[in-house]
């Protein structure tokens, strides 16, 4: 249903894309497609970052997504149009002032914003929000599983931490590394609020999928165009009512 929907973009991670070039070149054809980099890159990995996004740029992969400021260089350098992640910080007009000197497309601006804020920041370069998904808490450098069962198993769809009360946390892998991303265990809902965000001046709402399947994720962009009430105990507002505490 996703791929059938007109999007102002797709963001789908490096790894996913260089799997599977003949899809790959399908979404290339569908237009609006752009290559999402892992948050953490080493020296010692930028080759084969590099590398990969030459591939990418020879299937026609024009658009990067960016969360660290140090791998601008490499998406230049490839021919790719930049996008801004949430990585960036993007919290003021100043910040978005220095990504349009930076020649940013667009920028996702920070999820510990309020909304006020986002209204009042600046729009020098195309602004994005996060409407929904499961935010990330932390991202560790070392497999977060490995280090206390001496196995990884951050490829099993079900991994996830446990806190003290019950409340579950979903883990994720940073890319293709074995880096561990600690997601909230509940998601970010603004779906049924699209009135209020309206009013921003956002370039684009933007859906965070992470652990969802294919239903799931169908049924959420079917809850986008036809929003259903605001479920408490399985979504949060997160902090664009609160801000940082």
């Amino acid at each position: 249903k996703m791929l059938n929907m007109e999007t102002a973009m797709l963001y789908i991670p490096m790894h996913i894309l260089l799997e599977d070039p003949e899809m790959t070149a399908r979404l290339v054809q569908r237009g609006r497609l752009a290559v999402s980099l892992p948050r953490i890159i080493h020296d010692g990995e930028m080759p084969r970052l590099k590398k990969g996004l030459q591939q990418l740029r020879e299937l026609g992969v024009k658009d990067a997504l960016v969360g660290n400021l140090g791998h601008l260089t490499a998406v230049r350098e490839a021919g790719m149009r930049l996008h801004g992640d949430f990585g960036l910080n993007i919290y003021n007009s100043a910040s978005m002032n220095v990504l349009r000197n930076l020649e940013l497309t667009s920028a996702t601006v920070s999820f510990e914003a309020t909304m006020p804020q986002i209204r009042d920041m600046s729009k020098a370069v195309n602004m994005e929000i996060i409407v929904y998904g499961r935010l990330p808490l932390m991202v560790t450098e070392q497999c977060l599983f490995r280090g206390r069962t001496g196995q990884c198993s951050c490829d099993m769809a079900a991994t996830k931490l446990v806190d003290k009360t019950g409340a579950e946390f979903p883990i994720i892998k940073d890319g293709s590394s074995c880096r561990s991303v600690l997601l909230n265990g509940k998601k970010l809902s603004w779906l049924d609020r699209q009135d209020d965000l309206a009013k921003l001046g956002v370039w684009a709402a933007r859906l965070y999928f992470t652990t969802e399947n294919s239903r799931e994720v169908d049924r959420i962009l079917a809850d986008y165009l036809n929003p259903e009430p605001f479920d408490p105990g399985a979504c949060t507002r997160g902090l664009y009512l609160r801000g940082v505490e």
